[in-house]
């Protein structure tokens, strides 16, 4: 049996991958948050939804441009620190954590050092909805450590260590074995 929990028992939702959003200051400093909102659109642009008083939305609205890293677990107190802390309170938060970032050479964002998989974007546009923004941007390049690849040249999931935000509790969980393959389970109705 089913038991009603309410609404606000969804908090932020299910189980989504940690992201590291990684920008530069006014400065060149080096800015990140921890996000687990985001999404992929089906044109294959990524819908994150950040504040619209946070330091990273306020750096991607003058710079144009992001990465995000896919958190693991490897680095699960750095990005705890950086969603604990803001950017305007305490601006050297990516130093003290310990973390080294170089420049990307096809946006205007950081990338950081040690990270298994970056997605470097761009953004195509603020979408206003009250007390944060839906930011649309487009995946201009995905680099990957050569440690996270398969035989075939693509990124093996289960060699990430990627770590994701379970909201119901507040926990970290890592990624679990294979489950299935996509567009074969279903085949047997067919």
């Amino acid at each position: 049996m089913m038991k009603d929990l309410g609404a606000r028992a969804f908090n932020y939702g299910y189980a989504s991958p940690v992201l590291m959003v990684a920008t530069y200051n006014d400065d060149g400093s080096v800015n990140v948050m921890n996000l687990h909102e985001c999404t992929r659109t089906n044109a294959g642009h990524l819908a994150l939804c950040i504040g619209k008083p946070k330091k990273t939305h306020e750096n991607i609205e003058k710079r144009g441009a992001f990465t995000l890293t896919l958190a693991t677990k490897e680095m699960m107190a750095e990005v705890d620190y950086m969603g604990t802390v803001s950017g305007y309170r305490v601006p050297d938060k990516f130093e003290k954590a310990g973390m080294k970032a170089v420049k990307s050479d096809l946006v205007d964002a950081p990338i950081i050092v040690g990270s298994k998989v970056v997605l470097e974007c761009e953004v195509i546009e603020f979408v206003d909805i009250p007390n944060f923004n839906c930011i649309v941007a487009r995946v201009v390049n995905l680099k990957a450590d050569e440690s996270v690849l398969g035989a075939n040249s693509k990124i093996d999931t289960s060699k990430i260590g990627m770590i994701f935000y379970e909201s119901f509790n507040n926990q970290y969980f890592s990624l679990g074995e294979k489950a299935g393959n996509a567009w074969e389970e279903g085949r047997k109705f067919m």
